[in-house]
């Protein structure tokens, strides 16, 4: 089993809201990155510390995230792109539908 690296410093996400923050402007993902990394404010273990952050931009666009796609690869702070990352209505999140699990039949040898 791989052991793991301990990782201090602040959470990325809070970095790359400064980042965004401090820019002013929408930045590509991997500019973003670098500008976390090049921080040193954050240590990200991993070989691919830049895709990892990529990830955290794509999941945290979602609505209710801190962060808004304004292009492919492209994000700004949601709440500069117009939309308060925190008032999103309750009506427009979707409500997931439980699975039905379907049973496998038993063959007897």
């Amino acid at each position: 089993m791989a052991k793991r690296r301990a990782t201090t410093g602040e959470p990325a996400k809070q970095v790359a809201i400064d980042v965004l923050r401090e820019a002013g402007e929408p930045l590509h993902a991997k500019e973003i990155a670098k500008r976390v990394i090049d921080s040193g404010r954050s240590r990200l273990g991993g070989k691919t510390p830049e895709q990892t952050i990529t990830a955290m931009l794509a999941v945290g666009s979602k609505p209710g995230g801190p962060f808004a796609r304004v292009e492919k690869g492209t994000y700004a702070l949601a709440e500069a792109a117009g939309a308060p990352a925190q008032d999103v209505p309750a009506a427009s999140k979707s409500k997931a539908k439980p699975r039905q699990r379907q049973r496998q039949k038993q063959t007897s040898a």
